[in-house]
């Protein structure tokens, strides 16, 4: 594993907090319940300069404003976390992913003149004004379209990241457009993995099926069969995990100051995999039902944070970023789970022959406008 003198890139969760209900989201079940693994936290600009002291943040080449739970920009303190990267370390490529429906126009000016000269914003806008909402529930399209807008009137360097469904795939040329005149940048065609079914229920807040999310036409699909769910642990040749964490030398904190790897292990642990909640509410299907893996992994990623020290030896504001990954139960630790290929996170997720890779094909396509 790499020490924090050769740390390149962090991916920062600065909070869990999000007013959206994107029904394929973690951080909620199908938009409408509540995940009652998630508890809401915030990063105040103290934490995020004692994590990042000038030591670690003149060495970065990128800090990504990201996450699996929430939504950056409802954090009241980031504009002054960017400006203070920009006045410290203004070399460091700044990149935030947002939903775009918070905030006000003046706060979006804001935002981009706190920016360094290398960054990106990029705005989650799957469809149009009658479509954005099946997907991005809570949010506004037009809201975000001034928002956006605004912030790249101000200077701000802007990407349109667009999610196929079958209900928008008509809009996507239509989008592309729209965006070019804005004066976004980049336009960023994506389908997603998320889809364990040939459909998806939406819920309501009363647990009740308000409409059903479909794949897009073209999307090249196989789905796991109950076999093939069962024998996870035994499914890639391990040879094949390809690591970008360790590719880019890279590592995730999230909203609790929780160090490690990259987001998907940071994912499983607030995930929710109870499977009466899906069964009580009709979302359960025992063929497809990932689940029992889920539960397997979020176990075993727990286990790993016991193994190092419990979350407080992983705790970025108490124990300071630099401590723990040059201590020796992280480098050991995290060296023999990839040496040995023993993670199943790793196997399950990032090796180039599993059939849950196989399952859907995650196309993206990124053009410069």
């Amino acid at each position: 594993m790499f020490k924090s003198t050769e740390l390149k890139k962090v991916h920062i969760e600065i909070s869990n907090r999000c007013q959206a209900s994107c029904p394929m989201c973690p951080r909620n079940i199908h938009s409408g319940l509540e995940n009652p693994m998630l508890k809401e936290n915030d990063w105040s600009y103290n934490d995020f300069v004692t994590i990042f002291p000038q030591e670690i943040l003149t060495n970065l080449a990128t800090i990504t404003f990201c996450g699996t739970f929430g939504d950056p920009m409802l954090n009241n303190d980031l504009i002054d976390m960017c400006r203070y990267v920009k006045d410290t370390a203004p070399h460091t490529d700044i990149r935030i992913h947002t939903n775009g429906s918070a905030r006000p126009e003046a706060w979006w000016q804001r935002l981009a003149q706190s920016l360094p000269a290398k960054h990106q914003v990029v705005f989650a806008l799957d469809g149009l004004e009658d479509t954005q909402s099946l997907y991005r529930i809570g949010t506004d399209f037009n809201k975000i379209i001034k928002n956006a807008k605004a912030f790249i009137d101000a200077g701000g360097y802007a990407t349109w990241m667009f999610i196929r469904f079958k209900h928008n795939e008509h809009q996507v040329e239509q989008a592309e457009t729209l965006a070019k005149q804005i004066g976004f940048k980049e336009f960023t065609l994506k389908n997603t993995r998320r889809f364990d079914n040939k459909e998806f229920s939406v819920l309501d807040r009363e647990g009740k099926v308000s409409h059903v999310l479909e794949q897009p036409s073209d999307n090249v699909i196989r789905f796991v069969n109950r076999k093939d769910i069962e024998n996870y642990a035994s499914w890639p040749n391990a040879d094949s995990i390809n690591c970008f964490a360790l590719n880019t030398n890279e590592v995730y904190i999230d909203a609790h100051y929780t160090v490690l790897p990259c987001c998907i292990i940071g994912a499983f642990l607030y995930t929710n995999y109870n499977d009466s909640m899906f069964v009580k509410y009709g979302l359960y299907d025992e063929n497809t039902s990932m689940n029992s893996m889920g539960r397997h992994i979020q176990q075993e990623v727990f286990d790993i944070v016991e193994e190092l020290g419990g979350f407080e030896s992983i705790d970025s504001r108490k124990k300071g970023l630099a401590n723990i990954l040059d201590s020796d139960l992280w480098q050991t630790i995290w060296q023999e789970k990839w040496e040995q290929k023993t993670s199943t996170t790793c196997i399950v997720m990032c090796s180039q022959d599993t059939p849950y890779i196989t399952l859907q094909e995650q196309r993206t396509v990124q053009k410069k406008l």
